[in-house]
This record gives C-alpha cells, sequence and structure tokens, in this order.
C-alpha cells in the first residue's frame, strides 16, 4: 500500500478512506473495489490459504492493474455514523461512489477505470450508474454476489426482514457477534438495502427505480455468482441483474463450489474465479 490513506471528502460532508496499492504513472487501467455489508478494504487484502500470497487486490496487482480499494461510510478507516439512523444505503450510492471514483481518476488522470463491487458494494456501483448511465465515467463494472430484487423465496425473504427488523431495533446490525463479518452495519444502510429487496425493487427516495434503470446502462457489465452461495446471491438472483443491464456486453459468470464470500476469500477462487475476471477486464478496459 502507497502511505497512508487518502482522505476525500462526499458533498455531504463525511470523509472516506481510499487506499491504492501502489503509485503508477503510466496511464495502465485501474480497479477500484469496493467492499459490501459488514466488510471494509482489508476484504481484498487477506491470504486464502496462509501462503503470504495477498488476496484479491494482489492478484489484480500481479496481473498489472492499477488497484484502489474504498472504504465506504461506517467502515474501515472512513468515518462512523454520527447517530443512529443518519445515513442509508441510498448514501454509499450517491455520495460515496461518485467521489470515490472522481478521485481515482483525477490521480490516475482519466486513465481506464473499473468498478469491482462486492455484494451490497457491488450494488452501489450498479445503482449511481443507473442514475448517471451515458455519462458514467467508468469502462466496466464488474460485481461478485450482487443479487437482483425478484423473487427472493421464503428463506432469503425471511432472512432479509429478519436483518431489517433486528437493525432497526437495535441501531446498527450485529454482524460481528453473528460471525456475519468484522464491522457492525450501521441500521439503515443494510436495512434499506434489505428493504429494497423485500419489496422487490430498488427505489430511491425520490421515487427513482434503480432496478428498471439499469436498462439504461451501456458499459461492459460481469456479473459473478458463487455455485455455492444458495443464500445471499445465488446464481438465479444474479441472472436477474445481468437481464436488466441495456449492456451489450454483459455476461455471468458462476463459479463452482464457491460460496459469497468465498468469491472474494477461498483459495480456489485464485484457481479460476479471480483469473476469469481477470482475462475479461484486459479484453475489456
Amino acid at each position: 500500500m502507497t502511505g497512508g490513506a487518502r482522505r476525500v471528502t462526499t458533498p455531504d460532508g463525511v470523509e472516506l478512506a481510499l487506499h491504492r496499492m501502489r503509485a503508477y504513472r503510466d496511464g495502465r487501467p485501474a480497479v477500484l473495489l469496493a467492499h459490501g455489508a459488514f466488510s471494509n478494504h482489508r476484504l481484498w487484502l487477506h491470504s486464502t490459504d496462509g501462503s503470504g500470497a495477498g488476496g484479491m487486490a494482489h492478484f489484480l496487482g500481479a496481473a498489472g492493474l492499477d488497484v484502489w480499494l474504498a472504504d465506504l461510510r461506517h467502515h474501515g478507516e472512513s468515518a462512523r455514523e454520527p447517530r443512529r439512523g443518519a445515513w442509508t444505503f441510498e448514501d454509499w450510492v450517491l455520495q460515496d461512489t461518485p467521489t470515490l471514483v472522481a478521485r481515482v481518476r483525477e490521480e490516475t488522470d482519466g486513465a481506464p477505470l473499473a468498478w469491482i463491487g462486492h455484494s451490497a458494494g457491488g450494488a452501489a456501483g450498479l445503482c449511481w450508474l443507473a442514475r448517471v448511465a451515458a455519462a458514467a465515467p467508468l469502462r466496466a463494472i464488474v460485481t461478485l454476489g450482487t443479487p437482483g430484487p425478484r423473487r427472493l423465496g421464503p428463506v432469503r425473504r425471511t432472512l432479509a426482514a429478519a436483518t431489517m427488523a433486528m437493525s432497526r431495533a437495535l441501531g446498527q446490525f450485529p454482524a460481528r457477534a453473528l460471525r456475519f463479518g468484522n464491522e457492525d452495519e450501521a441500521a439503515e444502510i443494510i436495512a434499506e438495502w434489505m428493504e429494497w429487496n423485500v419489496r422487490g425493487a430498488w427505489r430511491g427516495t425520490d421515487g427513482f427505480d434503480y432496478f428498471a434503470g439499469l436498462a439504461a446502462l451501456n458499459i461492459p457489465y460481469l456479473g459473478v455468482a458463487g455455485g455455492a452461495d444458495w443464500i445471499f446471491a445465488p446464481a438465479k438472483a444474479c441472472q436477474q441483474v445481468v437481464d436488466r443491464v441495456g449492456a451489450t456486453r454483459k455476461a455471468l459468470a458462476v463459479e463452482p463450489g464457491l460460496t459469497h464470500r468465498g468469491l472474494v476469500l477461498s483459495p480456489r477462487a485464485r484457481l479460476a474465479c479471480w483469473p476469469n475476471i481477470v482475462a475479461w477486464l484486459k479484453e475489456t478496459l
């Protein structure tokens, strides 16, 4: 990592941390990695097998990409929620995402840039792109384990509703105690994201339908699903997003044997999942 975290400030005054694996000045393609709920930028740095080879961020860097890692609000080294219920998932979409993208583009002199998001981090990038459509300053987007909101089924619907209720009752979602991840989630960030999915529509506070808006997305899109992810983002749910995106170049890659977090953390991801993403990026950027 190059020095300490960069500090960037969103339009609503929240300080975010942005990290860079290594500084380059040669215009090489860049990737901006965004974690999902219950996590932070370190998700991408973990060694998958204890060998010291590093995580997905190191793998992408070794493939010649300029790798950036974000801490979204209330995560990692970014600012924490000042009061209960102050921030929502839509703040990730409308405030954090464009701020982080603008800073990376500024420091890379406009080099080709792809957003890579895990789970809700992928959804944040997609929703922002649905808003800006043809004006998107990205060359591509990759999501890992990002499901669409339709046809949740009884198990997923029950879990999402329980997450909403628990978060609002406690003022946060106790992810660490439940071993869902290494960071507790701000109540309305996770509750709003769950509510969008329970309702079957990603609808903003102003009525904008983000899911329908994906039809206007015209940059290349790669969705990645874990073949062993039966709860959080099954392949059929990820296919919903691919089907909705309007881009001509789009695809869903289903990685056998990988769970939701395994797409980023499993040793098996290094064998096929990550190489497939790198190959797609090199063809695209």
